[in-house]
């Protein structure tokens, strides 16, 4: 059987309100976030034994097909069960045999809803300067009773970019100009200006080695692919991992306001 499941969170899309001092540059970086989740169950079968149901869009192939399944309640019971299933489990016992196998269609079921939660959609970076790098922060959750895991991708509209105007503040490089969208390094020379961003916390991406290991996000305007910033292979519940975004100018940067949106793509792994 293949089950293919979408759900799509509504995007939050934030405006905004910026002030232009003199020769500064006061920035709201604009949040948009979405929650894709595609899950997919794959059961192979012996061919002589299949059947097959199918649509326009959908495909159903099994070995055999259960007269009923699920869960039953009363008011002093509660069960689980499978009925019609060829050697339907469960087998062994715990503590005694030494292992234990759920084998029956009861068995295939989350015991929590995947979840994926942004902290904070408004991220203001303040009027940036020379001097200084100006820094805000949110927490990314994720819940995923599967037996897969998760995966948590990322990736920029475009640079940060003056409204209305086509100049913009580029992505960071670094320290050593040796970052970019697929690896971090450390970045915390303020005379070096752009745009970046860290992770750290649950399953956050290995080259995130602490605090100072910026990357950049990756550029949907330029085409480059989106890149997975947290992950894990198996169950999961409440993952959760601090994402900082930095900003600081060159110096040649044009005054006024600069924005863009950042989107965070869930999927759990069946």
């Amino acid at each position: 059987m293949k089950l293919i499941k979408h759900l799509i969170d509504q995007p939050q899309y934030l405006e905004m309100l910026m002030l232009q001092p003199n020769n500064q540059t006061r920035l709201r970086l604009a949040g948009f976030f979405a929650c894709l989740v595609t899950g997919g169950l794959l059961l192979m079968h012996h061919q002589a034994q299949a059947e097959t149901l199918e649509s326009s869009s959908y495909i159903i192939q099994f070995g055999n097909f259960n007269v009923t399944s699920g869960e039953k309640s009363g008011t002093n019971y509660k069960v689980t069960d499978t009925v019609g299933q060829t050697g339907a489990g469960p087998y062994g016992e715990f503590g005694s045999s030494g292992y234990f196998v759920g084998s029956g269609f009861q068995y295939i079921y989350p015991l929590d809803q995947f979840s994926f939660t942004i902290s904070d959609t408004d991220i203001n970076l303040g009027e940036l300067s020379t001097s200084a790098h100006n820094t805000d922060t949110n927490v990314l959750t994720v819940t995923a009773p599967t037996a897969g895991g998760y995966q948590v991708y990322a990736y920029e509209q475009h640079p940060l970019k003056l409204l209305n105007g086509t100049a913009i503040i580029p992505d960071t490089t670094c320290d050593n100009g040796d970052c970019d969208e697929t690896v971090a390094k450390v970045w915390t020379d303020t005379a070096i200006g752009g745009f970046g961003f860290n992770l750290v916390g649950d399953d956050a991406a290995v080259d995130f080695i602490d605090s100072t290991y910026f990357r950049q996000f990756a550029n949907n305007a330029a085409a480059e692919p989106m890149q997975v910033i947290m992950s894990n292979s198996g169950y999961s519940v409440d993952r959760s991992a601090t994402a900082t975004y930095e900003a600081g100018l060159f110096g040649s940067e044009a005054s006024g306001t600069y924005g863009t949106a950042i989107i965070y793509i869930a999927i759990p792994s069946y």
